[in-house]
């Protein structure tokens, strides 16, 4: 009950925030009239800033696709990204971002970022918030670009042009859907939009010894760490799932972060097929792995789409009925060629939390199997002297 009444209290003080935080930075000096035809030739648009200040790792990875088709048609725009965290490794070796920017949180940092941004003179900036929060707001307003564009901001005097739900894209159309959408508004025609992912990672002797001591042929990175606790796999969970890939001679690469290393050597003393390098620093880290691998089990999101990105055979276990808005599994759906999905049980009440370990593990039994058939002879990656190569 302390729980619902705390809820209810905080969901009232954040409307009346950002009410306030409207009021005061939802505002646009010298709107410049927007002319009508190809958006980015008619309007002389030759910078652009993304924002993706929430720093997750799934949507950056998504993002570039608008990067990379931005840059194939129009190379000569800069192209700026605004962001923190993991989702900055993701486009550190991306060739098609210009410049990178590190979003912190307080009002000070953000109010030298915007500086330092307005003094580029963007003339474009896109943001992919679905609700601001104020300190956004302020940073949107503070970097001056000539328009600002975003999802469902039609009646903001900040943004110049709005991304229209119901009308440009529908909620339960794939995520690569609505950013498409962004395209279409700055000039592409539908048909020239390749919404593949890109990742580019920096070639790298560090897991050489490491992939060198996989005796098993065939691997799978096994990703236990979901958003939260309930969206993690437990260590019973990835011993059945570790096990049951020892039965198809399948070495099992645990991928993690921070201190989470010691809390998994323990799946070693059971499971001669598990591998744990010792030295995760970043996201490109996971990455290089999942790239070395021939199948990625996951709960979270971010490590799906890497792993779309990067072709990878993939099962991945979502929340029940498509999470808290019913659409999770079909915005944020895997694209890769041969993926699966599956779901957890619902939680028990509303005051519970889903616990993702729920799954039917014969059925994810049966997916393993499916994918095992399908790719050993054809698209399964094989040592030669040591270094695993692509045979595909």
């Amino acid at each position: 009950m302390l729980r619902k009444i705390n809820r209810v209290f905080q969901d009232y003080m954040r409307e009346k925030r950002l009410r306030l935080g409207k009021y005061i930075w939802d505002r646009k000096r010298d709107k410049e009239e927007i002319k009508s035809g190809n958006f980015i030739e008619k309007n002389n648009i030759k910078k652009i800033l993304f924002m993706r200040y929430d720093g997750k790792i799934g949507d950056m990875v998504i993002n570039t696709l608008m990067f990379r088709e931005i840059k194939m048609k129009y190379p000569y725009i800069e192209i700026g990204v605004v962001t923190k965290g993991g989702a900055k490794a993701v486009i550190e070796n991306n060739p098609n971002v210009d410049k990178i920017y590190e979003y912190k949180k307080n009002r000070k940092s953000i109010k030298k970022l915007s500086l330092e941004i307005a003094a580029e003179k963007y003339d474009l900036l896109i943001d992919f918030s679905e609700m601001l929060r104020v300190n956004q707001m302020m940073l949107i307003n503070l970097c001056k670009a000539r328009f600002n564009m975003g999802i469902g901001r039609e009646k903001w005097e900040l943004f110049d042009i709005s991304i229209k739900s119901g009308i440009d894209f529908k909620w339960t159309d794939h995520i690569t859907e609505r950013y498409s959408k962004y395209l279409k508004k700055l000039g592409f025609k539908e048909d020239e939009i390749d919404k593949k992912y890109d990742i580019y990672i920096e070639e790298t002797e560090k897991y050489k010894e490491f992939l060198k001591g996989i005796k098993e042929k065939k691997v799978a990175v096994l990703n236990p760490y979901g958003a939260s606790k309930h969206k993690s796999f437990s260590l019973e969970t990835l011993d059945k799932v570790i096990k049951h890939l020892k039965t198809k001679n399948i070495g099992v690469i645990l991928i993690y972060f921070g201190e989470k290393y010691k809390e998994l050597e323990k799946l070693k003393k059971d499971n001669e097929n598990v591998y744990i390098p010792e030295n995760i620093e970043t996201i490109q880290d996971s990455v290089y792995l999942i790239k070395m691998s021939d199948l990625v089990i996951t709960p979270d999101t971010s490590i799906v789409h890497i792993a779309s990105a990067l072709n990878k055979a993939n099962i991945s276990v979502y929340p029940p009925k498509g999470g808290k808005y019913g659409v999770d599994h079909l915005v944020w759906a895997p694209k890769t060629e041969e993926t699966k999905v599956i779901f957890c049980k619902d939680k028990m009440s509303q005051y519970d939390e889903i616990d993702i370990n729920t799954f039917d593990f014969e059925e994810m039994k049966k997916m393993i199997g499916e994918i095992y058939e399908k790719n050993i002879i054809q698209k399964w990656k094989y040592y030669d002297g040591g270094i695993r190569k692509n045979s595909m």
